[in-house]
């Protein structure tokens, strides 16, 4: 492997595909957001200033691993729905089945998803988490829980509860706006 991390597979940092440029270091993770009146009234700003630090942290986490929190997300998924056809998973993620692949081959050659015919239709592709998949995915799991822990600190448990209602609310209507 010649000095690669085993974490990471067959790439190097700078070499994953789908990482963000703050897990490849092309950006401060640091995003320095104004703190001023004029911008701190603004719902939005706010929303994504939040956001934007949460992503960035949780990044590095998963950056760890050699992936990107989109691949947290398939892990989950697939772990969710096993087996699952590669069509049916790009179907759900909205993501187009040509970058599906490429993305599903960054998990096989962390070892992490298991790709098989399907029996009934040879065209297409079942999905299942490796054991080393799934081992890394109760890992995931227990770091994005201390991660929201550290987080959402400064809020009681009531509160992120609240917040997390008003999120998913939010974020039914976006999609109930995008199917109609």
């Amino acid at each position: 492997m010649g000095g690669r991390s085993p974490s990471r597979g067959p790439f190097e940092r700078s070499e994953l595909p789908f990482v963000s440029q703050t897990v490849r270091g092309t950006y401060d993770p640091a995003v320095n957001f104004p703190r001023h009146k004029a911008v701190d009234g603004q719902t939005g700003f706010l929303l994504k200033k939040v956001s934007t630090a949460s992503f960035n942290a949780f990044s590095e986490i998963v950056g760890e691993h050699g992936l990107h929190p989109m691949h947290f997300g398939m892990l989950m998924m697939i772990d969710a729905e096993e087996p699952i056809s590669q069509q049916e998973l790009s179907r759900r993620t909205s993501i187009d089945p040509s970058t599906m692949v490429a993305r599903m081959d960054v998990l096989e050659e962390h070892g992490l998803v298991e790709r098989t015919r399907n029996t009934v239709d040879r065209r297409s592709y079942d999905i299942r988490l490796s054991p080393s998949g799934r081992q890394l995915l109760i890992k995931l799991r227990k770091q994005a829980r201390a991660h929201g822990d550290r987080f959402f600190s400064p809020l009681t448990r009531d509160e992120r509860n609240e917040l997390h209602r008003l999120l998913a609310k939010l974020a039914n209507g976006i999609d109930e706006a995008a199917n109609h």
